[in-house]
């Protein structure tokens, strides 16, 4: 074993990368985070921690904070045209899976997690790698910024358009599994006084989603519709995505044309496809994927965040196990992930179901049974099923993923 410490390029400074880089300096390894935007990436929607997710960030000493941090949103109005809005206390609802959870906005866990390691992880922001060159003990990995450094190991946790990917196993379209709809989001000041409660305005094949962020005093915005084929723009074409979005909502009620006009002075307006990653493995000798880059329920049905956290959190546990040998360690990283990954997958195809109701005769059934099962004795409650079954069993992986696997030198 080498007196040097191992040393680890981690691409991507969102949830994964920051969790992963905490873990991985406290194995002893040195992590340096690159980031292609200037500076952390802040905004985005309410991401859930369920079960073991929450146990990780209590063991970094975070918990506090975030709890503190929540959302607090714990009620909920649905509204369509032609009924009255049907009003929730979403503290009645038994989720079944987990006895630990935590609602927050993304850009407040990014933010937490960030001050956690930013004195104790190099930082490159504005730059990106160019180039990845394995050889007998290293990595060779070349940056835009023209500049090359060797690395132990890489792992790429750029999110579903991962250049890490690209790079090291192949081009995006190869692994993309679209499962029939799109998200965009952004924040707009909260001129309307919506307070502690998620508005979700519902249409056959369309969904718009209101949420108030107490800290900012502004509302985050979500459009979510369904279109059976996948839309020709690229993922970067921010006009194109805007003028998409106001064509397929222009003629909705509610609300809609006012959050419609805020989105062009929404500094963190992003749109995604509702779509998987489908890799057979994402680990090649010493580089590795891990949260969207390799695998992911899909953006914004639930579980993506949490697998994330569990994820990073168990490929650092496998690099403390064999320091000496990274190659192995991803290997046992990717073994151990596997069977919570392949149950996820159904998680993202049966909820976009559930977000985006396809008819009025869904939405009305909607309307007339969760006022019953809000009524209905806590015991009760809790033996019905929250969500379908499939999406159960994809969130119940996750949630009781192990965190400390056995680890078995061969």
């Amino acid at each position: 074993m080498t007196d040097q410490p191992q040393t680890a390029l981690i691409s991507g400074a969102g949830i994964a990368g920051l969790v992963l880089g905490w873990w991985l300096r406290r194995s002893g390894v040195k992590p340096t985070i690159v980031e292609l935007a200037p500076e952390i990436r802040k905004g985005g929607h309410p991401v859930d921690l369920w079960g073991s997710a929450v146990e990780v960030v209590d063991r970094m000493g975070l918990l506090p904070e975030l709890q503190a941090a929540g959302t607090h949103n714990d009620r909920g109005v649905m509204i369509t045209p032609g009924r009255p809005p049907l009003h929730m206390d979403l503290r009645r609802l038994e989720i079944g899976f987990a006895d630990r959870h935590l609602e927050i906005m993304r850009g407040e866990l990014v933010n937490a997690l960030y001050r956690a390691v930013a004195g104790d992880v190099e930082f490159m922001f504005g730059n990106s790698i160019s180039k990845l060159e394995e050889r007998e003990d290293k990595v060779q990995v070349e940056f835009t910024s023209g500049t090359d450094r060797e690395f132990s190991f890489v792992v790429g946790a750029d999110g579903q358009h991962s250049n890490t990917r690209h790079l090291a196993f192949g081009k995006e379209a190869e692994f993309t599994n679209y499962i029939g709809g799109y998200i965009c989001g952004y924040t707009i000041p909260n001129t309307m006084g919506l307070k502690n409660a998620i508005h979700r305005y519902v249409v056959p094949d369309k969904t718009v989603a209101v949420f108030p962020i107490r800290q900012s005093n502004e509302l985050g915005v979500g459009f979510l519709f369904r279109s059976r084929d996948p839309i020709n723009l690229h993922h970067r074409d921010t006009d194109g995505h805007k003028r998409l979005v106001r064509d397929r909502f222009k003629e909705d009620e509610w609300l809609v044309p006012q959050l419609l006009a805020g989105m062009d002075g929404a500094q963190d307006f992003y749109f995604e496809p509702f779509s998987q990653i489908l890799m057979g493995g994402w680990v090649k000798s010493r580089i590795a994927l891990v949260g969207d880059a390799g695998f992911g329920p899909s953006p914004a049905v639930g579980g993506g965040t949490s697998l994330a956290v569990v994820s990073a959190y168990m490929l650092a546990r496998q690099i403390a196990n064999a320091a000496d040998d990274p190659a192995h360690a991803l290997t046992a990283y990717e073994r151990d992930v596997l069977p919570i990954v392949e149950k996820s997958r159904q998680i993202g195809p049966v909820l976009v179901k559930s977000l985006i109701p396809t008819s009025r005769l869904s939405i009305a059934l909607s309307f007339l049974s969760a006022p019953i099962l809000m009524a209905l004795p806590r015991a009760i409650r809790g033996r019905l099923p929250l969500l379908p079954g499939k999406a159960v069993v994809g969130m119940r992986a996750i949630a009781e993923a192990p965190l400390d696997p056995p680890h078995v030198r061969e």
